[in-house]
């Protein structure tokens, strides 16, 4: 039975509160200014960006999707495209990424590791659609918290998950959304609340600086996920043979080492 939207709603995380800083006008004028200033000194590079993707890739510059901002309402996010813009049916895959996904374009990859592909995102800023830190937003489908706040380009969970990418190789294809799903989202759904209950201007420098020098993984106190769907589990529900359910046990042994050494 398909899940009315109330109760949607009342099974997603919920911050207790939130916090001053988070929804002040003066968090919206520090993006605005942030905002304005990155893009007036990172447009040359954003141009020279754009004609790169033109030259080795068929497809527009820009990639344009529809994300969940802030008290649920959609936005259309904006990054720099990364993927082969027409895909045959049988190569579309889940709709998260994976590291060395065969369907990234040359310059895809190196835009990914750099993080330069988010660039873009500077606009959303300056439109106030998002903010320099908060939450990522996500897909629909993949969003369990009540974005009590504009997302961000970067933020807590974002720098504890910086190497989701390569954390997802380790996963059968058939399995990633359920994976990012019930286990990676609820988790980085309890750092964001954390974040949205006890955000401050110092708290927000401190994280960009750590996304600019990637300096460690964040200081908040990380848990095994309380949603940790098991290979036992799993297997009763979906058929699998012994091989992929090793290669879940690594990748869930894995994800657990990544949260506890984060």
């Amino acid at each position: 039975m398909q899940m009315s939207k109330r109760d949607y709603l009342e099974s997603m995380f919920c911050p207790r509160h939130v916090s001053s800083w988070c929804m002040s006008k003066q968090k919206r004028c520090f993006d605005l200014v942030v905002s304005v200033a990155a893009l007036a000194a990172f447009s040359p590079i954003m141009i020279v960006i754009g004609g790169v993707i033109r030259l080795t890739s068929d497809g527009p510059v820009l990639f344009r999707q529809e994300r969940v901002g802030l008290h649920q309402r959609p936005f259309v996010i904006l990054k720099f495209r990364t993927m082969r813009h027409r895909i045959a049916d049988d190569e579309r895959g889940p709709s998260v990424t994976k590291h060395g996904d065969p369907r990234m374009t040359r310059i895809g990859s190196l835009l990914r590791r750099l993080k330069l592909d988010e660039l873009p995102q500077l606009i959303n800023v300056a439109r106030g659609e998002m903010s320099m830190v908060g939450p990522r937003p996500k897909l629909a489908q993949h969003e369990n918290l009540r974005m009590l706040c504009r997302p961000g380009i970067t933020g807590a969970a974002t720098i504890k998950f910086s190497h989701e990418e390569k954390l997802l190789t380790e996963i059968p294809t058939e399995y990633i959304e359920h994976y990012v799903t019930s286990v990676l989202n609820p988790e980085k759904c309890r750092i964001d609340s954390q974040y949205i209950e006890t955000a401050c201007f110092y708290e927000d420098l401190k994280i960009l600086v750590r996304t600019v020098f990637k300096v460690g993984n964040g200081s908040l106190p990380v848990t095994q996920p309380k949603h940790l769907v098991t290979s036992r589990q799993r297997s009763s529900s979906v058929k699998s043979s012994p091989v992929q359910i090793a290669r879940i046990e690594s990748m869930e042994q894995a994800t657990q080492e990544v949260l506890r050494s984060a």
